[in-house]
């Protein structure tokens, strides 16, 4: 399984990251966007920014963000991030939305071994 690292904003359904990216192309600042959307989801927690571990980057919509392409990719979380240390966590789905230009901040980096078995 290929894991990634990726930083950006969660969302526990594709319905709450797509009204995520439109109050953002609205032009609300990230903060105000994500508390509009936990608030209308009565779940303070059910979108997140972070760092994190991630598998299984599936696309599954195409939208627009101040006119520019980003996709919309359901993603399975292994871990947690805060810059220093990573904390596993089960499974869990998520949803984001990737800028088409480019990726999630440092996707392209290998992710660290978790494991403790050095490596696949």
């Amino acid at each position: 399984m290929r894991m990634e690292i990726g930083r950006g904003v969660m969302c526990d359904t594709f319905d709450q990251v797509k009204r995520f990216v439109a109050l953002r192309s609205d032009g609300k600042e990230r903060d105000v966007a994500l508390l509009t959307v936990n608030g209308e989801a009565r779940d303070t927690g059910a979108c997140n920014f972070g760092l994190v571990q991630f598998s299984a980057a599936e696309p599954i919509a195409h939208m627009a963000l101040n006119g520019r392409p980003v996709t919309i990719v359901k993603i399975t979380v292994h871990a947690f991030g805060n810059g220093s240390a990573w904390k596993q966590v089960s499974e869990t789905v998520q949803y984001t939305a990737i800028p088409e230009q480019g990726r999630m901040a440092r996707l392209d980096l290998r992710a660290p071994d978790l494991s403790g078995s050095g490596g696949a």
